[in-house]
């Protein structure tokens, strides 16, 4: 009997490395959120030790001849931010920042590019957003702030020290000449790819002509020039949905990772809550480590700042591994339920194409955004459907649920919008 219970403790514990292991690959696999590498600069080459030029991973110059005119300031000789050989100033973010020369009278300019994690997605709709502030070197403020996507073809560009006037960037700076010496300055905007774009360059693709420009320091700054600190550089797609993880079991004591993995633009984003409580956050990061003590389901509200609708997505985590089959169940059951419309107005129908995965499920509930009970009722398939009238409800977004007492409950979320 001892090596019965020997090997069933045994075999257990391979089950849940086992589901573990594929709970943890399924959201190593989900959707990339912020396409460009090293966002923030704060992984460095170990060249930035001896040179600061073309001291960050993923960023580089067109032309591999000349040297990127930027730098990291919080590796040496250049010194620790937020002291620097330009002036005085702070990360955005992190520990790192770039700087780059957007406009001189008689001196080169600088375009930083990064080559994207994947090639934009055709007649997809993305956000782009980076922060600048001018340093306390700049003899003059512009305007022409931009970002332009392409694709292979930069790579034939070999002077790339002048104004790239030929280049019609899809994000470009509209809030007017930027003086600010101190706060960091969003430059923001949207586009809709054609699907070759890999690479993403910042800078000013005006002439000096059609810059528009400003004096902001004294006139001992003979240099008629723009230098810029740049930080937290974000494309994301304006669509992306919010992504929770996927439902997983844990033995009590153990971690899980929830949501996607934490980067520039997504992060902030991103909001999270513990059911039943969803007015007060737990965390406000893209994705987290937990140690769970007991079966809870987590939400999370995504907003970007170019989406005015928010996204929500939840995941349960089972702290037993002898649920495994009703979970595996729960999930077929929840994959063949469907909620139409969606939006909803004065009804829901919850379809099914498989009435059988239903009949143990005898109950209904509705709970709104602060996981309050609003209603709870009988519920039967006839036809492979159900109606639940909703015109009673106010326009929000709603969790419905099933209960089964055998199986447990199956969740969905609906919006009812009039």
């Amino acid at each position: 009997m001892l090596n019965k219970i020997k090997y069933s403790i045994i075999n257990t514990s391979k089950l849940a490395l086992i589901l573990s292991g594929i709970f943890l690959s399924l959201n190593a696999k989900s959707q990339i959120a912020n396409y460009v590498n090293n966002p923030s600069f704060e992984t460095a080459l170990p060249s930035a030790t001896m040179n600061p030029f073309d001291a960050a991973k993923f960023w580089a110059a067109f032309d591999s001849l000349n040297n990127i005119s930027y730098y990291l300031f919080g590796k040496p000789p250049l010194g620790a931010v937020p002291y620097c050989s330009t002036g005085f100033q702070y990360p955005r973010t992190g520990k790192n920042f770039a700087l780059s020369q957007f406009f001189c009278d008689n001196c080169p300019r600088e375009y930083p590019r990064n080559r994207l994690k994947q090639v934009l997605k055709p007649n997809t709709v993305y956000c782009a957003k980076y922060y600048v502030v001018n340093t306390n070197n700049n003899r003059v403020a512009i305007d022409s702030y931009a970002a332009y996507f392409g694709n292979s073809t930069l790579d034939t560009i070999t002077h790339s020290m002048v104004p790239l006037t030929y280049l019609n960037p899809q994000i470009q700076n509209t809030a007017g000449i930027i003086t600010d010496t101190l706060n960091w300055i969003p430059i923001t905007g949207t586009f809709v790819a054609i699907g070759d774009e890999k690479y993403m360059v910042l800078g000013n693709f005006k002439s000096n002509a059609a810059t528009n420009t400003l004096l902001i320091n004294t006139p001992t700054l003979t240099t008629m020039s723009n230098d810029v600190y740049i930080d937290d550089v974000s494309l994301i797609e304006f669509d992306l949905p919010a992504f929770a993880g996927r439902d997983t079991i844990v033995f009590p004591g153990n971690s899980v990772f929830l949501g996607r993995e934490p980067d520039i633009g997504i992060d902030e984003a991103c909001i999270w809550y513990k059911l039943p409580d969803m007015v007060n956050p737990i965390d406000t990061v893209a994705g987290f480590w937990i140690n769970p003590t007991a079966t809870a389901t987590y939400v999370v509200k995504q907003q970007l700042w170019c989406n005015n609708t928010p996204k929500w997505d939840t995941v349960v985590v089972e702290t037993s591994i002898y649920v495994g089959l009703n979970k595996v169940r729960l999930s077929v059951v929840e994959g063949a339920l469907e909620l139409y419309p969606n939006p909803a107005q004065d009804f829901l129908e919850l379809k099914t194409s498989n009435p059988n995965l239903l009949k143990e499920f005898n109950s209904i509930s509705i709970y709104n955004t602060l996981g309050a009970l609003i209603r709870k009722e009988e519920v039967v398939f006839e036809n492979k459907t159900f109606i639940l009238k909703t015109n009673d409800l106010e326009n929000g977004v709603y969790f419905l649920t099933l209960k089964s007492n055998n199986l447990g409950t199956v969740s969905k979320r609906f919006v009812i919008s009039r």
